[in-house]
């Protein structure tokens, strides 16, 4: 038996395997590609076909939502635009580019609701979820716990009263960026748990008092209102608005984030 066989078997399926991914990763860059070439051609709808083939394959980025949201805010789907911004938001929410678009799509709107929550509870809360990562805060309430430890030892065994003092001072304040940071980390936590949009896709739908046909119709909306998602059925959503507003929604004529 020769060795050599197996093992120059084993190279060229190797050899083959990169081949293959390779000219995947580059079909698929082409792919791209061709879709920002599509929309600096304004053939729009060329674009978004592109674009949402690509995220069927489960390919999604911030960029991918953030190029689909302008396409179609060309094709003046706006409900479909500001759907695609926030997936890009909840991605890279600190991205510049995809605030100014997701704002001047907003301007857009025929629902402008009042907000019954107070202005700077609203404004926290929505801080905390955006842009505050649990996983940085949980890596800050640690290594401040380190240093608190670190500054308390420091006190404890230094001889100089300097050194004890400020060890003491440090120690506690950085236990207070440890308590901070572990209580805003469970808050944002519970907040991207509990918390769950849509934003409303259909020209207007109609807001119903129970989650069927029958029920009487409360009140409509129209696309682009972004809303709050209380319970769901399989074909339904009990939504809620900034107003305090209540109802049921087909689940088919939003889009949820």
């Amino acid at each position: 038996m020769n060795p050599f066989k197996n093992l120059n078997t084993k190279i060229v399926k190797l050899v083959l395997l990169l081949i293959a991914v390779s000219a995947k990763v580059f079909a698929q860059g082409e792919t791209y590609e061709s879709a920002v070439k599509l929309y600096s051609q304004k053939k729009f709808n060329e674009a978004i076909s592109i674009y949402e083939q690509i995220l069927s394959k489960n390919k999604e980025s911030d960029k991918l939502y953030f190029n689909l949201g302008n396409c179609y805010l060309k094709t003046n789907q706006l409900g479909k635009a500001i759907y695609n911004y926030e997936l890009a938001a909840k991605l890279n929410p600190k991205d510049d580019d995809i605030k100014v678009n997701l704002n001047i799509a907003n301007s857009k709107t025929i629902d402008k609701i009042d907000n019954k929550e107070n202005y700077f509870i609203g404004e926290l809360k929505s801080s905390i979820a955006k842009y505050y990562s649990t996983t940085s805060l949980a890596w800050i309430s640690i290594f401040s716990l380190i240093i608190s430890l670190s500054l308390l030892l420091l006190f404890i065994f230094s001889k100089s009263v300097l050194l004890k003092r400020g060890g003491f001072i440090a120690s506690i304040l950085s236990f207070c960026v440890f308590v901070c940071a572990m209580l805003l980390g469970y808050f944002s936590l519970n907040l991207k748990k509990q918390t769950h949009f849509a934003i409303i896709l259909s020209h207007e739908i109609k807001i119903h008092a129970e989650p069927n046909d029958l029920s009487g119709s409360k009140f409509s909306l129209h696309e682009g209102t972004k809303v709050s998602v209380l319970n769901q059925t399989d074909k339904w959503l009990n939504i809620k608005l900034e107003n305090g507003n209540e109802g049921w929604v087909k689940s088919n004529s939003v889009g949820l984030f």
